[in-house]
């Protein structure tokens, strides 16, 4: 019965999460208000308890002893059922209303790749091309989907441009006024985050359906790769985790990199696993943190030799997407491809840097999250290195976790961890589920109480 425990302890994360991405927000929105301290916390709390529940093996888990009394089992999975029931409204929702602002351009990541589509079906070169302010009059959108730089009229700015800041600044960049050197204007992330888009925009559909499209179907992967008789808890508890349907819908382009993580984390033990992991390096950077622990993965279950094969065919795949831009303008792309680490971003996010630019505490030196985000991607490769054996599943989470100490820590890193996670349990020697026991225990789903039928 332990494997019930690990399922509704993601699923309990990422219920934290949603609720931490709220409040996380609302202050954004208003900056001033309360609840800085409790949504780092949160997010801090909701990874432990993610790496709790992929410590160990869980071979066995299915029918091993569960901690806990029967009230406690049946109130949490009640809370995973009650939260399902909220994440089902999100997709339920999406037709209506994507988000509070009723727009599909909830974001700069969003607007700029389907405006990079939208160049490519012109056969143009987006990293060359793109024009940002053009791209946001043609969509209806203002600065306040951008992403400011601290450099020309914002580089006296301390914290974050206010909106005012960026109106000002924005229209006089509009009007011919001075050349663009405050707002973000490239493509910022490998060419599938915008190739993927093209037929999308071709066919004039909103690009966030695709967004959860994806969400769906590592849903849908994940709970097939389940045993049989937890699957209806698998699916509970994607729900459940509340965090990923809500800000999926909200707007999202991360699922494009996520589908594919989940399924070569999935399957990593196939020879063709290297493929999606190849695509979702193509697709968005923050793949490339998962590439130290599929090696670690990759080596302890099968050598050297097959990383070694599995990350030659990534890297192709990585390189065949992206080769025509980086034939056409090599300058172009590279500035592109490395915009979040040489560009002067403005610090900003929900992880412990959100104590420093909306918490009252005095902002450090960028060097010094820096040096705070290395050690700990240093510990977190240490740790997944020495538990190989004992935890596999470890490096499904610990990829994301040296990004809560960076400069720039976006709530959007951490929104998913939940998938990763229930995709690393889905993998897990669970064995089959004891259905009386967990009866007796109070194991529920959305669906009903376990039974023999």
């Amino acid at each position: 019965m332990r494997a019930l425990f690990r399922i509704a302890a993601v699923a309990v994360a990422g219920a934290a999460l949603y609720f931490a991405g709220i409040v996380n927000s609302i202050i954004l929105e208003h900056p001033g208000r309360d609840g800085v301290g409790v949504v780092v916390l949160a997010i801090a709390v909701a990874i432990a308890i993610l790496l709790m529940a992929l410590t160990g093996t869980g071979r066995g888990d299915a029918v091993a002893p569960m901690p806990g009394r029967a009230w406690f089992v049946r109130a949490t999975w009640g809370f995973v059922c009650v939260m399902a029931l909220v994440g089902l409204g999100w997709l339920v929702g999406m037709p209506r209303q994507h988000s509070l602002d009723w727009t599909p351009y909830h974001n700069d990541a969003i607007a700029l790749n389907e405006c990079a589509a939208r160049l490519v079906l012109q056969g143009r070169d987006p990293y060359t091309d793109l024009d940002v302010i053009a791209c946001y009059q043609g969509l209806g959108i203002g600065p306040d989907r951008t992403t400011p730089l601290r450099r020309g009229a914002f580089s006296e700015v301390a914290i974050y441009p206010s909106d005012d800041q960026m109106d000002r600044v924005w229209d006089e960049r509009a009007s011919g006024i001075g050349s663009n050197l405050e707002f973000v204007w490239r493509p910022s992330y490998p060419a599938l985050s915008f190739l993927f888009l093209v037929p999308v925009v071709a066919l004039g559909v909103d690009t966030n359906y695709l967004y959860v499209a994806c969400l769906l179907a590592a849903m849908a992967l994940t709970v097939a790769r389940a045993p049989r008789t937890l699957r209806p808890f698998f699916f509970t508890a994607l729900l459940g985790a509340a965090s990923l349907a809500a800000f999926t819908v909200g707007g999202s382009t991360d699922l494009l990199y996520a589908l594919p993580i989940v399924v070569a984390w999935m399957y990593r033990d196939r020879k063709w696993a290297a493929v999606p992991l190849g695509i979702a390096f193509a697709t968005k950077q923050i793949a490339w943190f998962f590439a130290p622990f599929w090696i670690i993965a990759v080596v302890t279950a099968r050598g050297w030799r097959a990383a070694t094969r599995d990350m030659a065919i990534a890297a192709g795949i990585f390189a065949a997407a992206n080769l025509p831009f980086l034939l056409h303008d090599p300058g172009a792309w590279v500035a592109g491809i490395v915009t979040p680490l040489v560009e002067p971003m403005f610090a900003r996010g929900a992880g412990l840097i959100f104590l420093f630019t909306n918490g009252g505490l005095a902002l450090l030196p960028q060097v010094a999250y820096t040096a705070a985000e290395a050690i700990a991607g240093i510990i977190c490769i240490v740790v997944a290195w020495r538990t190989r054996r004992m935890s596999p599943e470890l490096g499904a989470v610990l990829a994301i976790v040296p990004l809560f100490f960076a400069w720039r820590s976006l709530f959007s890193y951490f929104f998913l961890l939940p998938l990763f996670a229930l995709a690393a349990v889905a993998r897990m020697p669970l064995g089959q589920l004891a259905f009386e026991r967990a009866r007796r225990l109070g194991g529920l789903t959305i669906f009903a109480a376990p039974s023999r039928s």
